[in-house]
């Protein structure tokens, strides 16, 4: 798995290319804490080239959202996979933010 974390005009963009996992989660984990620390107050996540998040990856997801919020910030998923798309709709986290098919 790759993550790659660009922030520019306070917008965060982290594109995940690869199986997000128990054991690569933490790897997420840094990237969110450097978002949350920035001056960024909206990130993208880029999960086209992401082909499935276990219950871990969708952990770390959530509890950065729940405290990227509290400080006024907003998530926003800017393409995923079909495989994704499924997972997100069917936990209903397109319900808290915006879920774009690829």
């Amino acid at each position: 798995m790759n993550i790659e974390l660009k922030i520019e005009n306070k917008v965060a963009n982290i594109k995940i290319d690869g199986i997000l996992n128990s054991e690569n989660a933490h790897l997420l984990q840094e990237k969110l804490a450097e978002v949350f620390q920035s001056d960024a107050n909206l990130l993208e996540l880029d999960l086209f080239e992401c082909r499935n998040i276990s219950s871990t990856g969708i952990g770390k997801i959530l509890l950065f959202y729940k405290d990227f919020i509290g400080k006024g910030g907003e998530i926003e998923v800017i393409r995923s996979s079909n495989s994704v798309y499924e997972l997100f709709s069917m936990l209903k986290l397109n319900q808290l933010f915006t879920v774009n098919l690829g």
